[in-house]
């Protein structure tokens, strides 16, 4: 995949492996930053497309030091996590600095240092990368976009940090423009095992946890259709936690965020979009209103709601 020309570089990823690196809601491009290297033989690629070179030793995080990659985003500790290569295996790890939000690999949260192979998916906390080696051994020169951080100071790091902690408080202080209705059902086979999403003609497979998931935050946001838009169908986590069938007998927050995050790839990835809104203090919510123009759109009772394994809404 590795190539010399800055533009094919980017190119060179598809859209199904972006996809896979959904992260977290609102994050812009400016948000993550990284300085120019030179000379590297690895990179950290964003939901964009962008490498972000790596050094033999790179911490990530809302401050890490000098030479660092720079996640101004909520979910990411001050110093998360660090990349380096050990010279005598040959290889590549990541560890965890014992972050807020922890670090996963491959949708499994890490505890000690793991080694990274290519296309790996790393996320650090709901941010996410895929990891990249050039075949060629050496990345080609990064693209303009990428080095637009080259002026960035140490000293500045502080300041940006605070200014997206400013940006993430504005944006839920907005005023809110109310929620877009949406044409979908979900739809589960006899013979149960999950189901499927079914959202203007597309179909979106689930595994049973995903579906119940969905489920759940479609039954939440019909049964609330008295309550206000903007705090309308959250879901609080601890509910998630208690309430969805899941294959291990002690379910923690990280279980719930591969959870999300495996659901908003599925839903990425078949041109849905991703309908999942994450707040934090309210919990998740679907970011639509589901109504099915399939069934004349008439609303179902709330019991009807409550029995149906077809969800539909008003």
């Amino acid at each position: 995949m590795g190539t010399s020309s800055p533009s094919a570089t980017k190119a060179s990823f598809t859209p199904d492996q972006l996809a896979r690196i959904t992260s977290a809601e609102a994050i812009c491009q400016e948000q993550i930053l990284s300085p120019p290297l030179a000379r590297a033989t690895a990179g950290l690629v964003d939901q964009w497309g962008r490498i972000h070179r790596l050094s033999d030793r790179t911490i990530i995080g809302r401050q890490p030091q000098a030479g660092g990659i720079f996640v101004l985003e909520g979910s990411i500790s001050r110093t998360h996590a660090e990349v380096y290569r050990d010279q005598d295996a040959d290889a590549w790890f990541v560890r965890d600095l014992d972050s807020k939000n922890g670090t996963s690999v491959n949708d499994d949260v890490i505890r000690n240092a793991t080694r990274l192979r290519s296309d790996d998916i790393v996320f650090f906390g709901q941010v996410g990368f895929m990891f990249f080696v050039s075949e060629s051994g050496e990345l080609g020169l990064p693209s303009r976009e990428v080095t637009a951080s080259e002026t960035l100071r140490a000293e500045d790091a502080t300041k940006l940090s605070q200014d997206a902690v400013a940006l993430e408080q504005r944006a839920e202080d907005q005023t809110f423009d109310g929620l877009p209705h949406l044409p979908m059902r979900l739809i589960e086979p006899s013979g149960g095992g999950g189901g499927f999403l079914e959202v203007e003609k597309q179909q979106v497979q689930l595994t049973t946890t995903q579906f119940e998931f969905l489920r759940l935050l479609v039954d939440r946001m019909v049964r609330e259709r008295d309550q206000p838009e903007p705090v309308r169908g959250f879901i609080r986590s601890t509910e998630l936690l208690a309430d969805l069938p899941w294959d291990t007998p002690h379910p923690e927050e990280n279980h719930l965020k591969q959870l999300v995050r495996r659901v908003r790839r599925s839903l990425v990835r078949a041109g849905v979009g991703n309908l999942i809104e994450s707040r934090r203090g309210f919990g998740y919510r679907l970011r639509v209103v589901p109504r099915s123009d399939m069934t004349d759109g008439v609303r179902p009772a709330d019991s009807d709601v409550a029995a149906a394994k077809s969800s539909v809404g008003p």
